[in-house]
């Protein structure tokens, strides 16, 4: 394993995943936070950003595999990151088959040399025909922690990140989703860093105190999180804001 974050279980929730857009749409709000924030090793950025180590994303297994192969990935990076969800992006044979996708990509990326982060979203079990679909009177996010793909992700990746990020203005039901995931990861390996979802709009405009307050219910149990500013990159002043607040906690 790569040794990208010297002392990472000295800063337990200050760890971050971006990608370039979404730092240079806080830089415009504050440059400072930004810099501080995402301008060192401590930050993985999905396309690179100076100071900050460089990962890349991948949808799909299968294409991280031509890539390998073709050598198209750039040297620079370190990381690389596998997003399997209930979308296109993801072959459906890939999504149908979430613990076989998952071991694939983590093999070919440790014997690569990159440090591996599987960013799994529980809407895999949604998929039609999936064999981990919710039984009755079962949530989505019961059939996700039920179907094993939390501990797959665990035992064969350096990191996982799980998206509750929807859940965020509920802290409660936010901490809890976490922790059953970071406990099933951890049973597995207990070294793997777990980290978890947030966003200034996943699906309603976030608050900074809605940030402040699910990024608080975690800190004891997380590594780090993936922030997110939605897919138009709203509101990064909310962002840039709540930022401020953890270095000022940090400091």
């Amino acid at each position: 394993m790569l040794d990208i974050w010297p002392g990472y279980e000295d800063a337990v929730g200050q760890r971050w995943v971006v990608v370039p857009g979404t730092i240079r749409a806080i830089a415009e709000v504050d440059a400072g936070v930004a810099e501080r924030v995402f301008g060192s090793s401590d930050a993985i950025v999905l396309g690179g950003w100076p100071g900050a180590t460089t990962g890349q994303a991948w949808a799909s297994s299968a294409r991280f595999a031509e890539d390998v192969e073709t050598g198209s990935i750039p040297k620079v990076v370190r990381v690389a990151m596998y997003d399997p969800e209930n979308w296109e992006q993801t072959p459906l044979a890939e999504r149908l088959d979430p613990h076989g996708s998952i071991e694939a990509f983590c093999a070919l990326a440790r014997s690569n040399g990159y440090f591996v982060l599987i960013t799994p979203h529980a809407n895999l079990v949604s998929v039609p025909e999936s064999i981990h679909a919710p039984r009755a009177r079962e949530t989505r996010e019961e059939a996700f922690l039920r179907s094993g793909i939390v501990e797959v992700s665990a035992a064969n990746a350096d990191a996982v990140e799980i998206q509750p990020q929807k859940m965020q203005r509920d802290p409660p039901a936010y901490r809890a989703f976490v922790e059953a995931t970071a406990r099933l990861a951890r049973e597995v390996k207990p070294d793997v860093q777990v980290m978890s979802g947030l966003s200034t709009h996943p699906g309603y405009p976030a608050t900074t105190e809605m940030l402040r307050s699910a990024w608080t219910s975690v800190r004891d149990i997380v590594d780090g999180h993936y922030l997110s500013l939605g897919r138009h990159r709203r509101l990064p002043d909310v962002a840039a804001a709540f930022l401020s607040e953890t270095l000022r906690t940090r400091d």
